[in-house]
C-alpha cells in the first residue's frame, strides 16, 4: 500500500476533517515565508489525530533549537528537512532517535548527486520539483529523471499531483517509491485542503491498489 501524506495543514477544522479520510501522514509547515504556516491554535487537533496518522513537521533552515522545541510541542513523529540542511543536520536528529524525512528539488538527472551523501542519516526521502519557495508550486518535474536514482533510501513522490496525474504516478515502477506527498493541487483559494478532491484522489490511489 502506497503511504499518501497530505501536507500543508494548518486550520483546525480542516485538520479534523481531512484525517478522517484513509491517509498515513500529515504535514505541518513550520516556515513563516509559507503560506501554509500553521497556527497557533492547532495544538488540539494534532493531539486528536488518528495514532495510524503520523505528524511530519516541515521545517526550511531551521535552527535546531527550534526544530526540538517543536517536536516536543506537537509529538511529531518525523522531521521533514526542507531547504539546505546537511548531512550532518540530518545525523543530529537521526541520533536523538527522531525519524528524518530529507526533501530535495529535481529538475535533472545531476540533482541527484546531492542526494548521495544524505542516506545514512535519512529514513526517507521527498523528491519535489525545484521551486524558489520551498514547495508548493503545483508543478511537477521530469519524472523519468528518477531512473537514474542509484539509493536504497526509499522516497515520496512530490511536485504538482493531484487527480490529472495522480495515475501516471501510480504507473511508475520503483520499489523505493513507497507514496506520495499531496499538497497545493488539492486546495481551495484560502489553502484549505478540498475535501471532495482528497477524498477522491485517496479512492483513486486505493482502488488502484487493488488491482
Amino acid at each position: 500500500m502506497k503511504k499518501i501524506k497530505i501536507c500543508g495543514m494548518f486550520d483546525p477544522k480542516n485538520i479534523d476533517t481531512i484525517s478522517q479520510e484513509d491517509i498515513d501522514l500529515m504535514g505541518f509547515i513550520f516556515y513563516p515565508k509559507s503560506k501554509r504556516y500553521v497556527r497557533e491554535d492547532i495544538n488540539k487537533a494534532v493531539d486528536n489525530l488518528p495514532q495510524h496518522i503520523k505528524k511530519v513537521g516541515v521545517f526550511v533552515n531551521a535552527t535546531r533549537e527550534e526544530v526540538i522545541k517543536r517536536i516536543t510541542q506537537y509529538h511529531l513523529d518525523y522531521v521533514q528537512l526542507h531547504g539546505d540542511e546537511s548531512p550532518e543536520d540530518c545525523a543530529y536528529y537521526k541520533d536523538k532517535g527522531i525519524k528524518v524525512i530529507k526533501a530535495f528539488s529535481i529538475g535533472q538527472v545531476d540533482d541527484l548527486e546531492k542526494v548521495d551523501p544524505y542516506g545514512s542519516y535519512c529514513d526517507l526521502f521527498i523528491f519535489d520539483t525545484p521551486t524558489s519557495d520551498y514547495g508548493g508550486s503545483g508543478l511537477s518535474f521530469d519524472w523519468d529523471v528518477l531512473k537514474h536514482y542509484r539509493q536504497d533510501t526509499p522516497y515520496l513522490l512530490s511536485g504538482g499531483l493531484g487527480l490529472h496525474n495522480i495515475e501516471s504516478a501510480l504507473l511508475l515502477r520503483d520499489d523505493r517509491l513507497i507514496g506520495f506527498d499531496l499538497n497545493s493541487k488539492l486546495e481551495n483559494d484560502q489553502h484549505h485542503k478540498d475535501i471532495t478532491l482528497v477524498r477522491e484522489l485517496v479512492k483513486n490511489i486505493r482502488e488502484y491498489e487493488r488491482i
